[in-house]
């Protein structure tokens, strides 16, 4: 006969909870959740707020001149050297040839650009039409000189083709242009205020063979001629 001595474990009482407690305890649950959701939104959405200015301002352009070195710099020798732009339309069809003179880059002191006289020689089929203007023209940046250059072209017929339009630009002997001086930039502009070319000191002046000798500088305008001629 086998005897058991001690004591035996009770089972253990499985203990649950009624559904009503659970349905609320998972009700608990998921608003927290909810919650803990909605305040991590909103934190990053103030946290991105917080970066955005207070007030929207139309951006700031600079606008500057080149230093006189810039001017030998690749990109804008090469832009120096490009072909003259056309004329604008502004002054298209009122035979009122009108040209101021502009130094907008002086790379030395003495980088001013001194004429005489001018001749403009238009070469038409049929015929040619002079005009000279005498007297002094110095063109200089830093004391404010502008160069100016006028004259009435209606007079060529009007069924006439231009073949060509230059300016024959005299260089005063002595002081017409520095000798160090390579990189002086001149806008020429319309006198209604529209750009019609650039005159640059080494491609326009000094490679177009000025000399003491020969002082007349030849500026091409035909496409400004014909603009104006309409």
């Amino acid at each position: 006969m086998t005897t058991t001595t001690g004591k035996q474990n009770a089972p253990k009482k499985n203990v649950s909870r009624p559904p009503e407690q659970n349905d609320v305890k998972n009700l608990e649950n998921k608003s927290r959740r909810t919650v803990i959701r909605k305040f991590a939104v909103g934190t990053a959405a103030l946290a991105g707020c917080s970066l955005l200015p207070d007030k929207w301002t139309i951006p700031l352009v600079e606008f500057g001149v080149l230093p006189a070195h810039a001017t030998t710099s690749g990109t804008t020798e090469r832009a120096l050297a490009a072909p003259p732009p056309a004329a604008s339309v502004a002054a298209a069809g009122s035979g009122h040839f009108c040209l101021n003179f502009v130094q907008i880059v002086q790379p030395c002191a003495s980088c001013g650009i001194w004429f005489d006289s001018a001749t403009l020689v238009i070469v038409y089929d049929g015929g040619e039409f002079r005009h000279s203007q005498s007297g002094s023209l110095l063109i200089k940046q830093a004391s404010g000189k502008v160069g100016h250059f006028e004259a009435n072209i209606s007079s060529i017929p009007a069924g006439a083709s231009i073949q060509n339009a230059t300016l024959y630009m005299l260089l005063n002997p002595h002081e017409g242009i520095a000798s160090i001086d390579n990189n002086s930039v001149i806008n020429v502009n319309d006198c209604s205020g529209a750009f019609v070319r650039t005159i640059n000191a080494r491609h326009d002046i000094k490679k177009a063979g000025y000399s003491k000798s020969n002082p007349n500088v030849p500026i091409d305008f035909t496409a400004y001629a014909i603009q104006i001629r309409g």
